[in-house]
């Protein structure tokens, strides 16, 4: 029986084809050549110079003389050498972590046009194929698959990535939820779904400390707990009805609103960003899982601009489903802002969110109430 780790390799493995003919294929990656008095050539890739200067660590003329002693006479495509100890040529640096390193200590791996692989990343998974060595059909035969791990420290100054936040939303009314005095606007917290959309920017300052910035889109949705009512717009503010037919039966009412945001937070991350990554290398391909480390603790701001409005209506009239949607303001403020708290360990992010205005005009909310949003969610 296939592992669910093996079942996401195989189906990532599927998009190979299609990514082999996508623009922007080949990584881009710092180059350096050392051109030598008989023609021959030492090529060194790396991501950034900060990579560059960990080599300094290794003593290459010892790689050289184990390479020597491996080559034979006929033509090497591909040559691997480890070291079991991890440490055979690190020079008096036994704490030197290896930030792009192929295993759990040193390995040193000659692989002709490393640079043209494929590469296909989703979420923490990640996927490396050299087109002229895999071969799509024996994707459904059983592997001979090379498992390891190792570190991954996060070397640049400024990362850039996508996130995705999930949770569920309510409001406050002085504090209080309206549940505790029965009002008509009482949340339905399960079904008040909030999702956002961030693209990010994560900057190191110093330490432990990393500033995330960026922007997205979200949306959040407001169900209420009693289906009866819908939000309608009135003359002195939004007012809450109830519309349904006598001989009917409600089933949802919620109120949506969709924002574009920026935000800005201070963290502190103990474990400075780095990864441990697990990597399983087939022919042609690698495939790598990467999960945080530490502990991650951060607070700050956001705001936000109003880009559309709804009210869902949803109830059941003999026997058929009907559906009653209205595009309008509702007296939303198009304006919000507020604060911002995340926590993370390892692989699991949540976040908070808590605006500090008021979800509606002044006196212009149901029954004139004030109310404050706040959202509680997951980061995937």
């Amino acid at each position: 029986m296939k592992t669910i780790g093996t079942l996401t390799l195989v189906a990532l493995l599927a998009l190979v084809p299609m990514a082999a003919h996508a623009n922007g294929m080949i990584a881009e990656r710092d180059t350096v050549v050392i051109e030598l008095e008989n023609g021959s050539r030492i090529v060194i890739y790396t991501k950034d110079r900060a990579e560059l200067k960990k080599i300094q660590a290794y003593d290459i003329n010892e790689m050289i003389r184990d390479l020597n002693k491996s080559l034979t006479d006929e033509k090497v495509e591909y040559l691997e050498i480890t070291s079991e100890d991890g440490k055979k040529y690190i020079i008096d640096s036994p704490d030197v972590i290896v930030g792009e390193g192929e295993a759990e200590g040193d390995t040193i791996i000659i692989d002709e046009d490393a640079s043209d692989k494929i590469r296909i990343r989703v979420g923490g998974m990640e996927l490396f194929v050299d087109p002229e060595n895999f071969d799509p059909e024996d994707m459904d035969e059983d592997l001979e698959l090379k498992k390891y791990t190792y570190v991954k420290e996060e070397t640049e100054r400024t990362r850039h990535y996508f996130n995705v936040d999930i949770g569920i939303n309510n409001w406050m009314e002085n504090g209080k939820l309206p549940s505790e005095n029965n009002e008509p606007y009482t949340i339905k917290p399960w079904g008040s779904w909030y999702v956002g959309l961030n693209w990010q920017n994560r900057t190191w300052v110093g330490g432990p400390l990393f500033l995330e910035w960026g922007g997205g889109f979200s949306m959040y949705n407001f169900k209420l707990q009693d289906a009866s009512y819908q939000f309608v717009n009135g003359v002195d503010g939004v007012e809450m009805i109830d519309n349904i037919p006598a001989d009917a039966n409600a089933m949802k009412s919620k109120l949506s609103a969709t924002y574009v945001n920026a935000s800005f937070v201070p963290m502190f991350d103990f474990g400075k960003g780095s990864k441990r990554v697990s990597a399983t290398k087939g022919d042609g391909f690698t495939f790598k899982t990467y999960r945080k480390s530490g502990f991650r603790i951060g607070g700050g701001m956001y705001a936000g601009y109003r880009l559309a409005s709804n009210s869902k209506y949803t109830f059941r009239e003999e026997g058929q489903r009907e559906r009653s949607k209205n595009n309008d303001h509702f007296y939303l403020e198009n304006f919000r802002y507020g604060v911002r708290g995340q926590l993370g360990f390892r692989s699991f992010d949540m976040f908070v969110l808590y605006d500090l205005n008021q979800v509606f005009v002044e006196d212009k909310g149901p029954n004139g109430a004030k109310l404050n949003a706040f959202t509680v969610g997951i980061t995937l």
